[in-house]
């Protein structure tokens, strides 16, 4: 049977076109493309598993390595904020999104912590622990910053008294702000939220409600000097 110049074979997906006025047959095989598809057993199937499960290992590989850097800047970095934190220095953490210092006061059940804090306040003066890699203790009158299961607070520690990690944090500038990152739970910040409340650390990334400039009150050193 032929149509237009073509003749159709019998044999499946196949067409034969006659040229006009010449008796050589050229055949044109059409096939099927194959289909693969991640649910396909054998060879096939196992190599998209492989390189499935390469691909996820290589991107937490990415971002363990992001994180490690991240760390080592933090620890290394010396800008325009970071040289405040000097041990013995007393300054005023004035949060970014309220203009007012962080302070302490005390509360219904005992000592809290807001950013409602005047300029020049006692009770919003935080005095630093340098303990090197840019990684601090603040207190004031010896009541020192914490993060405990996700919650900013304040634990006494007397004079003498040895310290563990969770008064400990990790100072990250950026621009003119820091943000203190908590050492003993990583990746919860100090935060305060637009109304002066305390933001859960447990919520509180590198953000805005996580920004603080620094107030510098007191320095034992020389204008010139630290350590």
């Amino acid at each position: 049977m032929s149509k237009q110049g073509y003749v159709y074979s019998s044999t499946p997906n196949q067409a034969i076109y006659i040229p006009p006025g010449q008796g050589t047959n050229v055949v044109i095989a059409q096939q099927q493309p194959n289909v693969v598809t991640r649910s396909s057993h054998g060879l096939f199937g196992q190599l998209g598993r492989e390189l499935n499960n390469l691909g996820r290992t290589i991107s937490r590989e990415v971002d363990w390595t992001a994180a490690e850097i991240n760390k080592s800047l933090a620890t290394t970095a010396q800008g325009r904020v970071l040289p405040l934190f000097q041990t013995g220095n007393q300054l005023q953490l004035v949060s970014r999104v309220t203009g007012r210092s962080l302070e302490i006061l005390q509360g219904p059940s005992g000592l809290m912590l807001d950013g409602l804090g005047q300029d020049h306040a006692p009770n919003a003066v935080w005095t630093v622990v340098n303990e090197g890699n840019n990684q601090v203790r603040l207190h004031n009158n010896n009541n020192y910053l914490t993060v405990v299961n996700g919650n900013t607070m304040v634990i006494n520690m007397p004079p003498g008294q040895m310290h563990g990690v969770e008064t400990k944090f990790q100072l990250y500038e950026r621009g003119a702000f820091v943000h203190l990152e908590s050492m003993k739970e990583r990746g919860r910040h100090l935060g305060i939220l637009p109304g002066g409340q305390l933001k859960p650390a447990l919520a509180t990334g590198k953000e805005d409600h996580s920004m603080f400039g620094v107030r510098l009150i007191y320095s034992p050193y020389a204008a010139t000097g630290g350590k």
